[in-house]
Formats: structure tokens, C-alpha cells, sequence
């Protein structure tokens, strides 16, 4: 098992003694303004709280979704991470 499927397992674990499935989780993003239409596109989500940083050059995005197990956080967050330079939080 290589240190991406531990770190993986880990993460599955703590979701699971933390949330209660189904469960709204808030995910946070930053990225560059000109990704907010990537994002959106990979997610098929377009209802987020966009906030600007201080010069603009990035975005925060929130969002809170209805997830139905750890296995759908994971896959979220493998998803979007297709996008360059994205920061999850």
C-alpha cells in the first residue's frame, strides 16, 4: 500500500467518526477567477459562495453539499483535483 492509499484510509476513517451519512459537508476551494467554470463543471454544480481575494488574483469557493458516505467526499475531492494548482481545504 503506497502512502497516497494510507493517507486515503485515514481520511475515510475520520469522515466516518465525524459525520453520520447522509450528511451536509462543506467543502472550500481556492482557486484563480478564470477555474470558477472548470469548477463548476467538474462538481455539476453551480451554487457556490464566491469571495475574491484582497488583489483578486484568487477565489475562495464554499459550498455545502448533501453526501451520502465518506466514499462521495473522497471522490469529490479526487474529482477537482484534476484542476490545476487547486487548493482543498
Amino acid at each position: 500500500m503506497n502512502n497516497h492509499d494510507e493517507k486515503k484510509i485515514k481520511f475515510k476513517a475520520l469522515l466516518d467518526e465525524s459525520y453520520t451519512w447522509p450528511s451536509k459537508y462543506p467543502f472550500k476551494f481556492i482557486i484563480t477567477p478564470e477555474q470558477i467554470e472548470e469548477l463548476k463543471s467538474v462538481l455539476s454544480h453551480d451554487n457556490f459562495d464566491i469571495k475574491p481575494s484582497k488583489k483578486g488574483k484568487y477565489v475562495s469557493i464554499s459550498l455545502e453539499l448533501e453526501i451520502t458516505s465518506s466514499d462521495q467526499v473522497i471522490n469529490i475531492y479526487e474529482k477537482v483535483s484534476i484542476i490545476k494548482c487547486i487548493i482543498s481545504l
